[in-house]
């Protein structure tokens, strides 16, 4: 089935946040704002919703988490090939300049504390950029002009 302008599904958000009332204030946030969201409480139960369930147009993750950090869940999602172009929002209050950021497939690090503002600006951002059609695959499908024939001219 095609969708339309109109019929165009929601953006699917997955996140995952230890805190219970963090994570329902996101999702309530999110999904107020036009985006489906699923949850998880930790890495590990994250990765199991990515192993079965819908793929998600983004991850918003924390980092501080029992059970999976969210360093060991960015890890495992470098290193499995259906996950690492899933674009991942790091919500935390780890420092920028902190070196495992800068060894992590973050797209985005927004440092807590945040406003409702700040997180839907840099949710709009990644989810329309992943909509934006690719350049290269947009040069591939123009069609070419047939080629000229080489023709000798003397002299």
């Amino acid at each position: 089935m095609r969708h339309t302008a109109s019929q165009r599904r929601k953006p699917l958000i997955l996140v995952v946040e230890d805190h219970d009332s963090a994570r329902i204030a996101l999702t309530k946030l999110l999904s107020s704002t036009g985006y489906d969201v699923i949850e998880a409480p930790n890495g590990s139960e994250a990765l199991a919703q990515l192993a079965t369930g819908p793929r998600p147009d983004l991850i918003l993750l924390d980092l501080m988490m029992p059970v999976m950090d969210g360093w060991e869940f960015l890890r495992r999602q470098r290193f499995d090939w259906h996950l690492c172009t899933i674009p991942t929002i790091v919500v935390s209050g780890v420092p920028s300049h902190d070196p495992r950021c800068l060894e992590m497939p973050i797209v985005r690090l927004l440092p807590k504390p945040y406003t409702a503002d700040q997180l839907v600006a840099a949710i709009d951002a990644e989810i329309s950029t992943r909509e934006a059609p690719d350049p290269l695959i947009t040069l591939r499908a123009t069609p070419r002009p047939a080629p000229v024939p080489l023709r000798r001219i003397r002299i």
